[in-house]
């Protein structure tokens, strides 16, 4: 049974019984005009900075949306367990909070960028020489996306 919940978001549900455990399970799913929002953000950024593939996930490392990423979920979950272990680096030193990740690797560089709360966008590029512009344009993506209900 698909109903509608009166929300700020417009977020739509799914009840679902489950008879064996007599538990009843609520699945939110999120308004296809906010994730259409997000996923042409992301492509505008991959087209903008010749990023090879990008990725948008929360703090839990659940994957709200990639594109160009094969195994998705996977790189959501890492990318989280990098991101979690950066934060609490950085916290253990008292050196504040993580706004942005480098990582050089022997094929190119990966960003993250913190969008708000614990949601990130992780951008990929094979192409290193212009780390500065790819990391400005990670994080006005980042603030972009931020504006969307689904992230904030």
């Amino acid at each position: 049974m698909l109903v509608k919940i009166n929300t700020c978001l417009d977020l739509k549900a799914i009840f679902s019984n489950n008879r064996h455990q007599n538990t009843l399970i609520l699945t939110i799913l999120p308004n296809p005009t906010n994730m259409n929002e997000i996923t042409s953000t992301l492509n505008d950024f991959l087209i903008t900075t010749k990023s090879s593939a990008a990725l948008i996930l929360n703090g839990k490392g659940k994957l709200i949306t990639s594109l160009n990423i094969d195994y998705g979920d996977s790189v959501a979950a890492m990318s989280a367990a990098i991101l979690s272990m950066s934060e609490k680096f950085l916290i253990d030193l008292d050196k504040g909070a993580l706004k942005q990740l480098f990582l050089k690797t022997s094929e190119g560089v990966v960003i993250g960028n913190k969008i708000s709360g614990s949601n990130f966008i992780i951008a990929f590029s094979k192409d290193g020489s212009n780390l500065g512009l790819l990391m400005r344009s990670t994080e006005e993506a980042a603030i972009e996306l931020s504006k969307n209900s689904l992230l904030k």
